[in-house]
This record gives C-alpha cells, structure tokens and sequence, in this order.
C-alpha cells in the first residue's frame, strides 16, 4: 500500500502517558523511537476506536488474500481499555503511538524522523521538555502489517501532537524533581525585591 495511501487520524484531547517525544526511547532499539500513550474518555473516543477496528478489518483481509485461504489470526489492537487497581473500568481508553527516531534509506543513509511538536495555537515548538501527564491531540497514520507470529492489525505511526497543556521536566530544575512551591526561603532577585527595600550597588 503506498504510504500516501495510509489512513489518518487526529485523537481528541487526551492525557499523554510514558512520553519520549523530544528524545526517543533506545532501551529495546538503539536507532530509538518516539512514543506516547493517549488516554481518553471511551466515550469521546469511540471514533478513534471506529477508524481503527475499519482499518483492523481491511489488514484482514489483505493478510487472507496473500496467504490463500490460510487462518490469520487478529493481533493486538493498539488501545486497550484502562482498569483501575481493582481491575474495575475506569471509563478512559489508553492508544498506543509510535515511530521510528531515525530511517534508513535503501542506500543505507539514516534520516532523522522528528515528531513535530506544537502549542495549543499551532505555533512550532522548539527546545521543550514534554513529560507525562500533558494534555494534548496526536496526529498518526494507521500502518497495516502481518505477520505468521503477530497475525494481522494495525499500528499508530505518531506524526505529530498539539500540546494544550504542558508538564514540563528535567534533572536539572526543581519540578524535575517533583519539587512543588513552597513557603520560606527564596532567592533573592531584582523580580523579588520589595519596593521598600532599599537596593544600593553595595549589596552585589
């Protein structure tokens, strides 16, 4: 199927879960890849769910077609549908995207394959730091594949997410550290400096 060929989706807001979006994850693959589970409301998703499960359908039957009659067996669908600590439905879906950090090409050169990033007005991001817990909309391609061992399905190829709300991290600052605000001591800086102190060149 030619890649311009391949169905598109755009998820409703949701909450993202085990983000690598501005760095890829290389722990089972060190070419790396980019991924976020979604979280959405089931009942705000149900469309998501339509696209896919159609798409489920046609990997099917292209997967019988190539192997003439044989069973093919369906594979895991790439949402399954969130259950608290009681095993109990929590109401929300959870969609699972992916893609590769880098490709090669047939002449064996690597491409960097970036996820693009963008804020709530669709401005580009650069140089931010998405952690889990962010909300946001993800734009993906629906990939078919088979296999004899994984049978026929579809996978979620992350192209792009829309950040609505950000949770912002890293070692090197306090909210990395799940430091909250607290009160006490503050660094002192011209921002926090009351209007009645007075600041002479002394003091620095």
């Amino acid at each position: 199927m030619p890649k311009n060929n391949y169905d598109k989706l755009v998820t409703p807001i949701g909450v993202s879960q085990y983000a690598w979006l501005t760095k890829p994850d290389t722990q089972f693959d060190p070419d790396g890849h980019y991924k976020v589970n979604l979280i959405l409301d089931t009942d705000k998703a149900q469309d998501v769910i339509n696209k896919i499960e159609a798409n489920v359908k046609k990997a099917m039957a292209n997967a019988k077609e190539k192997v003439k009659g044989k069973a093919v067996k369906a594979a895991p669908t790439p949402y399954f549908e969130q259950l608290d600590e009681s095993d109990e439905p929590t109401g929300k879906t959870v969609f699972k995207f992916k893609t590769k950090a880098q490709i090669t090409t047939k002449d064996g050169t690597l491409i960097p394959n970036r996820v693009a990033l963008f804020d709530s007005a669709g401005v580009p991001l650069t140089d931010t730091n998405v952690w889990s817990g962010s909300e946001m909309k993800v734009s993906a391609e629906l990939i078919p594949y088979y296999t004899a061992m994984a049978g026929a399905g579809v996978s979620l190829r992350l192209r792009a997410v829309q950040i609505t709300k950000l949770v912002e991290g890293g070692n090197g600052n306090a909210k990395g550290y799940g430091f909250g605000e607290e009160d006490g001591y503050k660094l002192e800086t011209f921002e926090n400096v009351s209007s009645d102190e007075t600041v002479s060149e002394e003091d620095f």
